[in-house]
């Protein structure tokens, strides 16, 4: 018999604000179509400067609508106030009224957020009843002007129903960082011009990664001399 029970605890606080960063980063590259022109220039593209070249979005003034409005939500909503942008925001348990004011958000409906956003971004756990939480028929309900942003779980988004919308004009484009099958990813959104794509690198900073190590370090050797893990997921803990 081992000596030891598996442990798993997780990082709250530790990767927030870097994630935050990164999903409104992947928000204004898809729709200012930073990545696009980064690859037009990188690969010797001829420039076209005749009439509106490279037409892009902007995302001050506009709605953008959380999906999960934990640490990360919250976070993300935050940086929205900077950009003069409306947030709604959808959870299970809706926040009191106070802090609805005190973040300057409002509260709805899977459906109506979803309708009414110019930005869906999506930072919900996953679980079963979360699992193809977005399919096809939320995708269609989008305006076709916006986007949708994914830096939670890729299963949480039916993937096909996902490259359908994008193939048939449905929605803008999508900024994924996160997919159902990863590593492997649908040559669709490969191909895609209106798609950004990163390799699950959300929390991939210098500082965040550092952190996450000396906690795991430090979890460890709490572990080892019988003490309680912080952030300790799998209770009750039995040294």
């Amino acid at each position: 018999e081992n000596a030891f029970e598996p442990v798993s605890y997780n990082y709250p606080d530790v990767l927030t604000e870097t994630v935050a960063d990164f999903a409104f980063g992947l928000m204004l590259s898809i729709s200012r179509r930073i990545t696009e022109a980064n690859d037009i220039l990188k690969l010797r593209k001829p420039l076209e400067w005749v009439g509106f070249y490279l037409p892009a979005t902007d995302v001050h003034h506009k709605t953008l609508g959380i999906i999960g409005f934990g640490r990360i939500g919250k976070s993300v909503a935050r940086r929205a106030a900077g950009f003069k942008m409306k947030v709604l925001y959808n959870k299970i348990r809706r926040l009191s009224a106070d802090e609805e004011k005190r973040l300057n958000v409002e509260f709805r409906e899977l459906d109506d957020l979803i309708k009414e956003a110019d930005f869906v971004s999506l930072h919900c756990n996953l679980y079963k009843k979360t699992y193809h939480l977005l399919g096809e028929k939320q995708f269609n309900l989008m305006k076709h002007t916006a986007f949708f942003i994914n830096t939670s779980r890729g299963s949480i988004v039916d993937e096909k129903a996902l490259i359908k919308a994008l193939q048939m004009k449905k929605i803008a484009g999508a900024a994924l960082d996160v997919f159902e099958d990863e590593p492997n990813i649908p040559k669709e959104l490969l191909n895609a011009n209106n798609v950004v794509l990163t390799p699950h690198m959300g929390s991939g900073t210098y500082e965040t990664r550092r952190a996450m190590t000396e906690k795991s370090c430090t979890n460890l050797l709490m572990a080892l001399s019988g003490k309680i893990p912080q952030d300790l997921v799998n209770t009750p803990w039995k040294p």
